[in-house]
C-alpha cells in the first residue's frame, strides 16, 4: 500500500512493515499471511491505521505510530478478499469473504462482529454508497441494502467500437 507519507508491505510469512519516507522502517507481525489491507483515515487527515484482512478469516487493526496489533476479529474461517470503512471514523468495517459471507466489525459493533448476509461467491471489493452496498463479484457489481437483498443489478457492457479509415 503506497501513501504520500510511506508505504506498507505485507510478506508470506505474516510480517507487516511500515516504511516510511522520512523515518526508520518498523515492523510487527500478525498470525497469518495478509489478503487485503485497507488504510484508515485519522482526524489529522492522513493514514493512521491499516486495516488487514488474512487468509485465516481474521482482520487485524495495526496502528502506524506503534506499529503494533491494535485489535483482531476472526469472523470467518474463509479468505478475507475485501475490506471497506462504512463509518467516518473507521470504526466500523465491512469484510468480504471468499465464502460470500458480509460481515460488519468494530469494537462498537453488538458482539464486535455481525454477519450481514451470504452471497453466492467471493465478494472481491466492496464499497458504502448512501444506503446501498456496491459489492462486486468478478465481472459482476451487485447493488444490494445492508440485508443482502438486490436493488439493482448491473453487468458491464462491452460496446466494441469499429474505427473505420
Amino acid at each position: 500500500m503506497v501513501m504520500p507519507s510511506g508505504s506498507v508491505v505485507a510478506m508470506d510469512d505474516g510480517t507487516i512493515t511500515w516504511r516510511p519516507r522520512h523515518e526508520k522502517q518498523r515492523s510487527c507481525r500478525i498470525e497469518s499471511q495478509a489478503s487485503v489491507m485497507l488504510g484508515l483515515m485519522g482526524p489529522m487527515g492522513q493514514i493512521d491505521r491499516i486495516v488487514i484482512g488474512d487468509v485465516n478469516g481474521g482482520v487485524n487493526i495495526i496502528s502506524l505510530a506503534r506499529m503494533e496489533l491494535a485489535d483482531r476479529f476472526v469472523i470467518s474461517e474463509s479468505p478475507i478478499r475485501s475490506l471497506c470503512s462504512c463509518s467516518m471514523s473507521g470504526e466500523s468495517i465491512l469484510a468480504g469473504c471468499e465464502d460470500g459471507g458480509v460481515y460488519m466489525l468494530g469494537p462498537d459493533v453488538p458482539g464486535r462482529t455481525v454477519g450481514l448476509f451470504q452471497l453466492d461467491g467471493p465478494a472481491s471489493a466492496i464499497r458504502v454508497v448512501g444506503q446501498s452496498l456496491h459489492i462486486q463479484q468478478g465481472w459482476e457489481r451487485k447493488i444490494v441494502d445492508w440485508t443482502g437483498e438486490s436493488t439493482t443489478f448491473e453487468t458491464p457492457s462491452f460496446k466494441p467500437s469499429l474505427a473505420l479509415a
